[in-house]
């Protein structure tokens, strides 16, 4: 039978259209011929889409193909041939991987970690296998995800469509806006304080570092001096032991050899006490002409008059100490570190403060620079000096170093914001003002006090000491009621003492200075 053009040029159609589906359902190599190589078998959880040449892969390269799959003993067991040409190291196991979302799958053999040298040889068993998710169980995880997505936009739907939902929904997000408003607000307002705080932190670790670099020989002279007290008292221990031991013989034997004395004083005790007897009854005796008005003291007491005037006078004392108490007494102990002299300062203060709008200050300072007096003397003929001429003047100047100074001040305060105080300021005469700038405002009740800037001027230009006055401005936080730090520039007009200066302080309440008169009783009248 013969076949027209047409018959022919449809059957190779068809027979391309076949190849060609069959390629594009398989992804893989085609080898053709005798399949050459030695036979391997791997232990499998699960062949599921593994099939019968199948290509087996060794780090990307195809080195072999799967021959047969069955099961053995209830386990899956797949036989490969490797090409003689490769060979794999015997520390492999097998994954079965899939190599496109089509989900042809080929056998993988991963290197262990482990190697003992040897490789893979004709019927070696790799009992070794790892599972990992392929498409079809990808499929279904994003399945049930889909669901349980679904179950949540439902359960959203039911609670959001209903009318009270929706104006749930739209108080929740005035209430995220109102949040988000306030927090804005608070940041802003407070960002200048927090870069304070932070400007603060930063000058306190570098005071604390350089105290620690320059007092590192004493810490560890105090270090060696510990170390040496310790191991003295471990060397020491039992000498003392002994001696307390010989000690509490000796008060053994003290005690034996002075019984007779012991005797002799319990006899004495005897007398002094019949002698007391005798003693309280004189006292008694007076008592009772005091109880009956006899004598001076007896009237003084018996009058209901004295004794009113007396109660008067103890109520009018008792009155001031009431007084008293309201006062509040502040101790304050202060260091300042000059940094450009490098000198230390420090200071104790008491402060007494009748009422919140003004105190009185007293106080001591260290004066590292000390006290310096200058006196200009005119002089003509001869000079203090023996030499003659026709006159001049010649100036001496006295400094007394490492001086203690006094302060006594009175402060009164204005519009809650500001203290201005008066008196004497290491010594000296002077004034100076304190700013309390976040006293007023929406948060003032939180960051009342908490910081001050404060400016003192005093020390003033004399004849005998003609200089600068002596001035002083400084920033100062307080932390908690009882710690604070500072730092500022000291003396800033006088080129020789001007100084920039950083400091700590601590300051207490004490209510025990107002105990110290003791509470004033009264006496009962008849």
């Amino acid at each position: 039978m013969k076949l027209g053009l047409e018959a022919k040029v449809g059957f190779f159609v068809i027979v391309s259209l076949i190849v060609l589906g069959y390629m594009t359902t398989k992804v893989g190599d085609f080898n053709f011929g005798k399949d050459k190589g030695y036979s391997i078998k791997a232990v499998l959880n699960n062949a599921s889409g593994l099939n019968t040449d199948a290509p087996v892969k060794f780090k990307g390269v195809n080195v072999g193909k799967v021959k047969n799959i069955s099961l053995e003993d209830g386990k899956v067991v797949a036989e490969m041939l490797i090409e003689d040409k490769y060979k794999i190291p015997a520390k492999v196991r097998v994954i079965v991987r899939s190599s496109g979302f089509l989900g042809e799958k080929y056998a993988e053999l991963e290197e262990l970690p482990e190697q003992t040298g040897e490789y893979l040889a004709a019927g070696s068993i790799v009992k070794d296998t790892k599972d990992v998710t392929d498409f079809d169980q990808l499929g279904n995880k994003l399945g049930d995800i889909a669901d349980d997505i679904k179950a949540i936009t439902s359960s959203l739907r039911d609670v959001l469509a209903t009318t009270e939902g929706k104006e749930n929904m739209k108080v929740t997000l005035d209430n995220i806006r109102q949040t988000t408003d306030v927090l804005k607000n608070i940041m802003a307002y407070n960002e200048a304080r927090i870069n304070a705080v932070i400007k603060n932190i930063e000058a306190i670790t570098v005071v604390v570092k350089n105290m620690a670099t320059d007092n590192q020989e004493n810490i560890n002279q105090l270090l060696a001096n510990l170390k040496d007290v310790s191991q003295t008292l471990k060397e020491q221990t039992p000498q003392i032991a002994g001696k307390v031991n010989s000690i509490t013989g000796n008060i053994d034997d003290l005690v034996t050899g002075s019984k007779g004395n012991l005797e002799d004083s319990i006899k004495n005790i005897k007398t002094v006490t019949a002698k007391l007897e005798k003693t309280v009854d004189n006292i008694n005796s007076i008592t009772d002409k005091i109880n009956k008005g006899e004598g001076t003291i007896g009237k003084l007491i018996n009058d209901n008059q004295t004794v009113d005037n007396l109660n008067e006078t103890l109520k009018g004392v008792r009155n001031l100490f009431t007084k008293m108490d309201e006062f509040k007494f502040y101790l304050n102990f202060e260091g300042e570190k000059l940094m450009d002299t490098g000198e230390t300062k420090g200071y104790f203060k008491l402060k007494i403060q009748p009422r919140p709008d003004k105190y009185y200050l007293l106080g001591l300072a260290s004066n590292p620079d000390g006290k310096s007096t200058t006196t200009h003397t005119t002089w003509s003929g001869t000079s203090p000096y023996g030499s003659t001429s026709s006159g001049g003047t010649y100036v001496e100047t006295k400094r007394k170093e490492n001086s203690i100074t006094f302060i006594a001040q009175y402060a009164k305060r204005f519009m809650d914001m500001v203290d201005l105080r008066i008196g004497l300021m290491e010594s000296e005469f002077g004034v100076g003002a304190d700013y309390f700038p976040f006293n007023k405002g929406k948060n003032a009740e939180k960051y009342k006090d908490k910081f001050v800037v404060s400016f003192d001027a005093y020390d003033f230009s004399t004849k005998s000491s003609p200089r600068d006055p002596h001035l002083k401005v400084k920033g100062q936080y307080n932390f908690t009621k009882n710690l604070y730090v500072n730092a500022g520039y000291d003396d800033f007009l006088n080129k020789d003492t001007r100084s920039t200066f950083v400091g700590a302080g601590l300051i207490f309440l004490d209510d025990d200075l107002k105990y110290l008169l003791g509470k004033i009783p009264s006496i009962p009248g008849n």
